[in-house]
């Protein structure tokens, strides 16, 4: 089968998951020609057919996402926008795909490319629309901008798939996550993991190291820019981005405290760890990301970077009923997305939270 897949390239999240999906479609003999938009992705993810275009992306300020400034960016773009979109439907013309699988980017996903085939969205941001996924009551103005940013960047998709927590409606597809987080055998150790990749919403680090030495507690800080760095200081290590370093850290960690995104807790919650979140504030889909987060008793989550209340945390249960899913195989997701029979059969109903 001929496919066309589009990712989003603001954040890694998008990407991550095209660097899984993409390689095991291209094991199952498919013909992927892979379509970015957004900001220059990142060196580190490699396809064998890769186009990229600057399309549209957020307008980030002090942690939360500023709509006004991005609606004005985004009207600024719409040339550009409409030559991308154009560029990508001579692509589709050419390559005739059979399917176009699109993870929140927003060409490919376009009625305006009309690739002769049926449309798939993907991603997380699917699952903020699923009436039969619990949301926060919270939300207003920011709820609203954020939901119908996400009909935009899928409003051509014929089937929409939401990454989620639990299996809450047919809709939901098991978070990817990559196989060595999977893989790795948790062991417990002395020190504390964490992480925040916004430099806008992260404790101050002379904040982190008082709090380490007080407690003589061992901080492994990701996400800080490199000046952070305290030479000799034996409590805390800032150390710089290395995805197989950070697993490491995690696995052998005694608990871990990020902002509530989605693969850092998830893939902390397969290895066991105690878990605390911290949602950027006014950035709805962390609001919401946090809410399911407690609400299953995957992680506790707290407003600010409380790190005390990492160490009262405990561990999740050995036993707890959302394990199974979240370690549903990448085979699952794509039989979904190929609209293929599954092998694994889960029905929304059977996955009860914990007990409170």
């Amino acid at each position: 089968m001929r496919i066309l897949y589009g990712a989003f390239s603001q954040g890694n999240g998008h990407l991550s998951k095209a660097s899984v999906l993409v390689p095991l479609l291209e094991a199952r003999g498919h013909e992927v020609r892979v379509i970015t938009s957004g900001p220059p992705p990142t060196s580190c993810y490699q396809f064998n057919w890769h186009r990229h275009f600057p399309g549209i992306s957020y307008v980030a300020k002090n942690g939360r996402t500023d709509y006004l400034a991005s609606f004005q960016q985004w009207s600024r773009r719409l040339p550009t926008l409409f030559k991308g979109i154009w560029a990508i439907r001579g692509i589709a013309r050419e390559f005739q795909p059979e399917l176009v699988i699109s993870d929140f980017e927003p060409m490919t996903a376009s009625p305006l490319v009309e690739p002769g085939c049926e449309v798939v969205s993907i991603s997380r941001q699917v699952s903020l629309l699923d009436p039969d996924v619990p949301m926060p009551p919270a939300g207003g103005f920011d709820r609203k901008m954020t939901r119908s940013v996400i009909r935009v960047f899928t409003c051509g998709a014929d089937r929409k798939y939401g990454y989620h927590y639990e299996p809450a409606s047919f809709r939901c597809v098991p978070p990817l996550i990559r196989a060595a987080a999977k893989q790795r055998r948790p062991e417990m150790g002395e020190h504390v993991l964490l992480y925040s990749g916004l430099p806008s919403f992260q404790p101050q680090p002379a904040d982190v190291v008082a709090w380490a030495r007080r407690n003589q507690q061992r901080v492994i800080a990701y996400g800080f820019a490199p000046e952070c760095a305290i030479e000799g200081d034996r409590f805390v290590s800032f150390r710089r981005p290395n995805p197989g370093q950070f697993l490491e850290d995690m696995a052998t960690s005694r608990g871990v405290i990020t902002t509530a995104g989605l693969s850092t807790p998830i893939e902390a919650f397969l290895l066991r760890k105690p878990l605390v979140v911290v949602p950027i504030p006014r950035q709805w889909e962390q609001t919401v990301n946090a809410f399911q987060l407690h609400e299953a008793k995957i992680a506790c989550s707290v407003p600010d970077w409380n790190f005390d209340k990492l160490l009262e945390t405990p561990a999740p249960a050995a036993d707890h009923p959302l394990l199974s899913w979240m370690h549903t195989g990448s085979d699952y997701v794509l039989n979904r997305i190929l609209d293929q029979p599954t092998t694994t059969t889960i029905q929304p109903q059977e996955t009860a939270r914990p007990a409170a």
